[in-house]
């Protein structure tokens, strides 16, 4: 077991379990045979694979690591799903880049913060170009911001650009984009005034939602931005060349890249494979060097993988908007005191994820420690609680006018994917039989599941959030009441003005007992979901896979400065 306020969860946990190495290969032979159906990404060294232009000794370092769904976008401005931001930062050059928490320069070469900490002057270096030879500007920039904030594109990852002066206001439609406190200073000069001091905004500026935009490409491709390679432009170490929508993606290094002399790898490819094993068993095949281990093989494995936390923490979302079931508190609570939640991390994942009691995760930085540390919390139990769980349960049943606990019916939205049907079906057995209520089960595909999230047309939702940077307001900003990412209508008076507050309190202290205050209120006041786990993924990886950066902030890992060894 990790750690659990270690505050370097993202690197490698040294503690791997010491158990004989078990292959089995026989066991795999029948995902193996299928993996010859894929028209594959090939490593060097690797068998070949049914695509002819990718053979050995070809000369090419190329990297590929699976993905279980294809990547819902790679707009930028749209992308509001991790692994979208993973494919992303290969691809674009923001103003930062985040190392695995050192915050560097990417676009821009240097940049100065006013002494009220609320104006940033970004500079871009010299001769930044796009990959089909236009010159990167300072008006590239600030047309991504203006774009993510534009009510016309209706951008689901708006709401992380109301740390933008005027942002809110921009993008409820009361003040035109151009009042954005983002502006172009000359061709070279980028500057940012913010609603208030963030010391985590550098950090932020290296997310792809604030990230540079073609405007001329926008206006001729539209919803169409960045769905295939030509219909978009890069300038950051790498090129989107390919893309077969649930198949794979791949990235060619660029080479006007500004820093292109320290990118090593030549390709990376990302690769659909919706079934776990079928993608060890492509690992066993030499067709993929970076892939998950399904927890029920952790064993197996133990010995040849690495074990990352990867930021997530997952939850079940529960839609209390007007009208629907889940709007009454005391059946919320009832779901969460009737959930076990280590039987549950030992059923769906052979305990190879952490169980979560809380939302904020603990490994996030507070004024003078990580955040788990300085304001321990635990507002459910481990294990159900039974005898709590039915009595919110019968409050519940007289305020919603039931009789029969079994009408209670509530419908489980998940994924397509045999983990999320198994995650699905526990969850569903436990409610059931903890509380008697009725639970039924709806799988889609993960963008459905997104659009289903965005448009509330769910009841639960078995989802999660990995943070944009390191700091509790990352998690808790998505719950304020007319935030662009609340998705389950949740509204709390004093819990948004607790959440405005911490933003323009100075004092770093106050500041975090704010958060910590809002969070009680969230879970221990309202019960506004059910926390489940906190994520942590056991990869194989190649071997000869040197400089594999994984971080706990704003994507699972980046292959950037990644090399394959001779």
């Amino acid at each position: 077991k990790p750690e659990k306020n270690n505050t370097r969860a993202n690197r490698t946990l040294k503690e791997k379990k010491k158990v004989k190495k078990k292959r089995l290969l026989a066991a795999l032979l029948s995902a193996a045979m299928v993996v010859t159906m894929f028209a594959g990404c090939g490593t060097p060294g690797s068998k070949k694979s049914d695509d002819s232009s990718e053979t050995e000794g070809t000369g090419k370092k190329r990297v590929t690591y699976t993905l279980r769904e294809d990547i819902p976008s790679a707009d930028p401005q749209n992308s509001n799903s991790i692994s979208s931001a993973s494919a992303n930062i290969h691809m674009l050059a923001c103003l930062t880049r985040n190392v695995e928490g050192e915050v560097r320069g990417d676009a821009a070469e240097s940049w100065e913060v006013s002494d009220d900490g609320l104006v940033y002057t970004f500079h871009l270096r010299d001769g930044l170009k796009w990959s089909d030879g236009v010159d990167v500007t300072a008006d590239d920039y600030v047309y991504g911001m203006q774009r993510l904030m534009d009510p016309a594109e209706a951008c689901d990852y708006a709401f992380i650009g109301y740390i933008l002066k005027n942002g809110a206001a921009v993008n409820n439609g009361e003040v035109s984009v151009e009042e954005l406190g983002v502006k172009a200073l000359d061709d070279k000069t980028v500057e940012i005034t913010l609603e208030h001091p963030a010391v985590y905004f550098e950090s932020m500026a290296s997310m792809c939602a604030l990230g540079p935009a073609r405007r001329d490409l926008v206006e001729k491709y539209g919803k169409e931005y960045a769905a295939d390679p030509e219909k978009a432009a890069y300038n950051g170490p790498f090129t989107m060349t390919e893309w077969k929508h649930g198949d794979q993606l791949v990235m060619t290094k660029n080479p006007d890249y500004w820093d292109a002399d320290s990118v090593k790898l030549d390709e990376i490819c990302i690769k659909t494979v919706a079934d776990a094993k079928t993608a060890v068993a492509m690992w066993e095949n030499g067709e993929v060097d970076i892939t998950i281990v399904p927890t029920e093989m952790t064993e197996q494995y133990a010995d040849d993988s690495e074990f990352y936390f990867t930021g997530a923490d997952d939850y079940i979302m529960l839609n209390q908007s007007e009208g629907k079931l889940l709007a009454n508190k005391n059946l919320r609570f009832a779901l969460n005191y009737a959930i076990n939640r280590s039987e549950y991390n030992t059923l769906v994942n052979n305990d190879v994820y952490e169980p979560a009691q809380r939302l904020v995760l603990p490994n996030v930085t507070a004024a003078d420690s990580t955040y788990g540390e300085r304001y321990p919390y635990e507002p459910f139990p481990l294990e159900n609680d039974d005898a709590k769980a039915k009595e919110y349960l019968a409050a519940a049943m007289s305020e919603l006018g039931v009789s029969n606990a079994a009408d209670i019916k509530l419908e489980l939205l998940t994924t397509d994917t045999e983990g999320a049907k198994k995650q699905a079906e526990v969850l569903q057995e436990q409610f059931q039989k903890n509380l008697g209520i009725t639970v039924e089960i709806k799988q889609v595909t993960y963008k459905q599941r997104l659009e289903m999230e965005q448009t509330k047309e769910y009841d639960m939702v078995v989802t999660g959030w990995v943070p944009d940077y390191s700091d509790a307001y990352s998690y808790l900003e998505l719950w304020i009441s007319d935030g662009q990412y609340n998705h389950s209508g949740y509204n709390n008076p004093r819990y948004d003005e607790l959440l405005e507050a911490s933003q323009f309190e100075t004092d770093a202290a106050k500041r975090q007992d704010m958060l910590f205050e809002a969070e009680q209120i969230f879970l221990g006041e309202d019960s506004a979901l059910v926390p489940l786990q906190l994520r942590r993924e056991q990869y194989l990886v190649n071997p000869k896979l040197e400089n594999f950066n994984v971080y706990f902030v704003g994507y699972d890992f980046n292959l950037v400065y990644a090399d394959l060894a001779e």
